[in-house]
């Protein structure tokens, strides 16, 4: 299943009891591209990033995938596309009674995208570029929360999907995770995964680290926003 184009027609969502996330929005999302989703603090970008990852559904309107719409979508129907779709939410998400290592094991044998020793060498690997592995069988409440967001981000790319939904990723982790985790999703779209990347961040100095295209939400409307080359050279 290769996604290759997402797309709103007429979408609107709405929290209850609050301003609406988007309002009758029609908007094709650019592919293969590294998207900065900006918005003023409470507009609604979580909300945008869980529309696209099919954990929201618009009370009207179409999001499309490939020309599908997500909302007419049986749980099998959906699934195809589900597993080629990363997401971290930016307060947590890990099972507490579950050591760090099988909660990134989880996703991988949950679907049986791999075998067993293959997707435990994978967590190995990924534990060990971020040289974490001492604390892979600790369970979350026992580590640092710098740690439990590093997890969480991780779990999200450990299927190496084609699309990847990170919230404000850098909040809460140390500067040389932060530089890794830039290293290793530049080095997962060179292998060809995740080539479609949404990040939610205030944190222009991290953005900076990325080649990106800007969409802002403002309004209830998706915009793009011209990129100012001279803004990229930023030095943490």
């Amino acid at each position: 299943m290769k996604i290759e184009s997402l797309k709103f027609e007429g979408v609107s969502f709405c929290h209850e009891g609050q301003d609406p996330v988007v309002t009758n929005v029609e908007f094709d999302f650019p592919m293969n591209e590294i998207l900065w989703v900006k918005a003023e603090e409470g507009a609604g970008k979580s909300s945008l990033l869980q529309i696209l990852a099919g954990l929201q559904m618009p009370q009207s309107g179409q999001f499309l995938i490939n020309g599908n719409n997500v909302c007419d979508m049986s749980f099998e129907e959906f699934l195809p596309y589900r597993l080629q779709i990363g997401y971290s939410f930016d307060y947590g998400g890990l099972i507490n009674n579950q050591t760090l290592f099988d909660n990134m094991m989880l996703p991988l044998l949950y679907h049986k995208t791999l075998s067993p020793a293959d997707a435990k060498a994978r967590v190995d690997e990924i534990f060990k570029i971020f040289d974490v592995t001492k604390y892979a069988h600790e369970r979350p409440a026992h580590v640092p929360g710098r740690l439990r967001k590093l997890v969480c981000l991780l779990r999200a790319m450990v299927m190496r999907p084609q699309v990847l939904l990170l919230d404000d990723p850098s909040v809460g982790l140390g500067q040389d995770s932060v530089y890794t985790l830039v290293d290793y999703i530049h080095q997962l779209r060179k292998e060809g995964c995740l080539q479609h990347v949404f990040i939610s961040s205030y944190d222009e100095k991290f953005m900076n680290l990325f080649n990106y295209q800007i969409v802002h939400l403002d309004d209830g409307q998706l915009y793009f926003q011209p990129v100012d080359p001279e803004k990229r050279v930023v030095h943490l």
